[in-house]
């Protein structure tokens, strides 16, 4: 059984000021992980892994202070919402499916989600 918690968040000015900026950053993210996944698989002919592109957001977080500045649960949740989305385009590659469905640049309006590591 899957338990999900929907939480109305009713946020000040600068609270929802900041979780914009967050949210920005999170969707440049996932589309730059997904850029970097294109090209390694068009120009290198291989696949990159979670844990390669996680290991790159290690780096770029002690590089960049517009790293830090965002929850680390919320960039990994980003990447992983992206591995899963190739997981599912390889998936249906093997498969030889008429409808591959390659993963779409995605809007600001369509990442407006993120979750929280589970503690036990």
């Amino acid at each position: 059984m899957r338990l999900t918690f929907r939480f109305p968040v009713y946020p000040t000015k600068t609270q929802e000021t900041t979780l914009f900026e967050w949210l920005d950053h999170l969707c440049e993210l996932q589309n730059s992980a997904r850029h970097d996944r294109i090209v390694a698989l068009e120009v290198e002919d291989r696949f990159v892994s979670l844990s390669e592109q996680q290991d790159k957001l290690t780096e770029a977080r002690e590089k960049y202070d517009d790293f830090r500045e965002v929850p680390q649960d919320f960039q990994n949740h980003a990447l992983r919402r992206n591995d899963k989305a190739f997981a599912n385009f390889h998936k249906r590659c093997k498969e030889n499916a008429a409808k591959k469905g390659f993963p779409r640049y995605k809007k600001r309006v369509r990442s407006l989600t993120w979750s929280l590591r589970k503690y036990p």
